[in-house]
């Protein structure tokens, strides 16, 4: 059914009905003299006693009182399906049978006179029965589709929302879809899903040439994060995301391929795949470093990348989350830990799959007035899920306490006081752990600077002192062993990137001595100089400037005018050999400045710094980006999706990253 509010079909009544020019002045009075109604006299029978029959084969007189269909007639206008011809056989005066003939209405049930044509019934219709005109109308309408040209351009917007809604591709051959389609712009064309997939493979290809274009749009250095993962069709896909900051010091980063890599997925393998992306794009010559886990294979295959390209700045970056989960999990696999950890998760596991127990739960938060808080879940391959079952079942401890004499599992599976007492003290060690770790994984940008500066805090919560009575100091050995080994390992190589935060420039050292610290910075700064041309503030980059110097905060603007505008506190113009003292012995900003928009305003007085910043504060701390590509990629290849193409899979991700990240339309 149209929907009678929809503009075009609006538009094509009013174009039917501009025939004739009366229909909107006629009162009503005046319409219905148009049709005749007929006076069948004292002796017509109601309606609702006649019987309708159809004229017989030998063309029999019909018996009085009854109502013959008169089908013999060449009826083909659409409007006889609301009307039907009839005669009727009735008596006059004078008692001499006559036959009269009219128009029955259907939907009405009234007769109408049979010298009516067929323009005074579509008007009975439009006057009487509204929705009647409305069904004729939509038989009558021919819609015709939009040109080629605006086909395409509709298209598009459909591709883009099957690619970011992640819709299967059969929504196009959905009944229901179409009509509801149909029913809001009826000259749109859906396109079958084999042309859809064409589609989308079509624009990701192009749309690859756009994204190759715009990296040499800029010269700064760019950083990966790689990761491996097995689809639920058995498929070994590798994830390589970009990150970089563009010319305006915004922060830039995106899906740069998901590559289907068949066994063996070996280091060379990887690298092999790695290289031809970034030659793909053009960006060989300005990686400066690649953050994956701690997984040998990855390890080997960055090795073996920056081998290839011969790079002096290149390092491999080892995710920080990960590493704390190495950290975590020793202590959650050492002496009297599991056990405790064993039976509470089992006890919550219990209680959460039985509804009886959980609406006994509910009562027993009602009975003490409290906002009911649902037990959490564990999962085993994910400490921090551990952590919080944790916290919660000790906050609701008493409420479900109620609960262990339900079951016999549950009383099995409540832990003993004791038990309970390490699950506390569990709680206290690792909650520095779990505080860093969803930082660092929520936040979209963590700097390898505010990381270090985490690391140092926990690095020194596990070497605190502790009474010698502390249940856990194995737990905590076993931690510090492994940190430890890691920390070392990761420390040199994030000693350059993390200066370049201008909140943790001094903090995220420890008790380094200034020498120390600053050795690296001036290595690294020397190959900068050679190649180093002051900016020159052009009149569009002046405006920006005072753009964002109006979305300064009050300390911020503090900070600014003392810098510029006070001659007496004002910095002298430092030459580029004294540009590393300056920026050490400045103030570092408040925690919540953004490092980019720190840099973006003192990029004049450290033209040289302010380079190196842009290159290595592209450098990832965790591998978080992959495994958020794969949640996505665990939506796109599902139980009903498990066929598709790993070509097909490639263009969806990489589209989908692209569109919402703004890189294409």
């Amino acid at each position: 059914m149209v929907d009678i509010s929809d503009s075009s079909f609006s538009s094509y009544i009013e174009e039917e009905s501009s025939d004739d020019s009366q229909d909107e002045s006629f009162f009503y009075e005046t319409f219905i003299e148009n049709e005749v109604l007929v006076d069948f006299g004292d002796d017509h029978i109601e309606m609702n006693e006649i019987t309708e029959i159809e004229v017989g084969q030998d063309g029999g007189v019909a018996a009085d009182n009854e109502v013959q269909t008169l089908v013999g007639s060449k009826i083909t206008a659409d409007i006889w399906k609301f009307f039907t011809r009839k005669e009727k056989t009735i008596r006059d005066q004078n008692d001499e049978e006559k036959i009269e003939q009219f128009i029955f209405c259907n939907v009405g049930e009234c007769h109408l006179s049979s010298n009516n044509s067929t323009t005074t019934l579509t008007r009975h219709l439009k006057s009487r029965h509204h929705n009647a005109y409305i069904e004729l109308y939509e038989q009558r309408i021919t819609i015709e589709p939009w040109t080629t040209e605006m086909q395409k351009a509709k298209h598009e917007f459909l591709v883009n929302w099957v690619i970011v809604d992640q819709q299967p591709f059969t929504i196009v051959d959905n009944s229901s879809f179409q009509k509801f389609m149909s029913s809001v712009q009826p000259r749109y064309k859906l396109p079958s899903r084999y042309t859809l997939k064409e589609m989308i493979v079509s624009k990701f290809e192009m749309a690859q040439k756009e994204i190759c274009n715009y990296f040499q749009l800029s010269t700064s250095k760019v950083s990966l994060t790689m990761d491996m993962w097995t689809s639920i069709s058995a498929l070994g896909i590798l994830a390589v995301t970009v990150h970089y900051i563009n010319d305006s010091w915004q922060f830039e980063h995106f899906v740069l391929d998901v590559l289907y890599i068949p066994s063996p997925h070996d280091s060379i393998t990887i690298k092999d795949s790695v290289v031809k992306i970034t030659d793909e794009f053009k960006i060989s010559n300005r990686l400066i470093g690649i953050t994956t886990d701690n997984e040998a294979k990855m390890i080997a295959a960055t090795r073996k990348i920056g081998e290839n390209f011969e790079l002096s700045d290149f390092q491999h970056y080892r995710c920080t989350a990960h590493v704390l989960n190495l950290v975590v999990k020793a202590a959650l696999e050492t002496n009297n830990i599991p056990l405790p950890i064993k039976k509470l998760r089992t006890f919550i596991s219990t209680v959460r799959n039985s509804p009886k127990q959980m609406d006994k739960l509910k009562d027993y938060f009602k009975i003490d007035n409290i906002p009911f808080k649902t037990p959490l879940p564990d999962v085993v391959t994910r400490w921090n899920y551990t952590y919080y079952m944790i916290e919660r079942a000790i906050e609701i401890k008493p409420l479900l306490n109620h609960l262990v004499s339900n079951l016999p599992i549950l009383t099995k599976n409540w832990p003993t006081n004791e038990e309970w007492l390490i699950l506390n003290d569990l709680l206290d060690l690792l909650a520095p752990f779990a505080l860093t770790t969803k930082v660092i994984s929520a936040s979209s940008y963590p700097t390898i600077g505010e990381v270090k500066w985490y690391f140092l805090g926990i690095k020194n919560h596990l070497e605190r002192d502790r009474d010698s009575n502390y249940s856990l100091q194995s737990q905590v050995d076993e931690m510090k062993n492994v940190f430890n080994n890691y920390f070392d390992l990761i420390n040199q190589s994030l000693h350059v990137p993390a200066f370049f935060d201008p909140r943790y420039k001094n903090s995220a050292y420890g008790g380094m001595s200034r020498e120390s610290i600053l050795r690296p910075i001036q290595i690294a700064m020397d190959k900068y100089k050679e190649s180093a041309i002051v900016p020159i503030i052009e009149d569009d980059t002046v405006q920006d400037l005072r753009h964002q110097l109006n979305n300064l905060s009050t300390s911020e603007t503090r900070n600014y005018f003392r810098n510029h505008f006070m001659p007496n506190q004002n910095l002298i113009p430092q030459s580029i050999a004294n540009e590393l003292d300056t920026y050490f012995n400045s103030n570092s900003p408040n925690f919540e400045v953004m490092p980019l928009e720190w840099w973006k305003i003192h990029s004049s007085e450290y033209p040289i710094l302010a380079q190196m910043a842009k290159d290595y504060l592209t450098i990832m701390s965790t591998s978080v980006p992959c495994e958020q590509l794969f949640s996505i990629a665990g939506k796109q290849i599902t139980q009903t999706r498990n066929r598709l193409n790993p070509d097909t899979i490639r263009a969806c991700l990489c589209l989908k990253s692209w569109l919402e990240q703004e890189m294409i339309k």
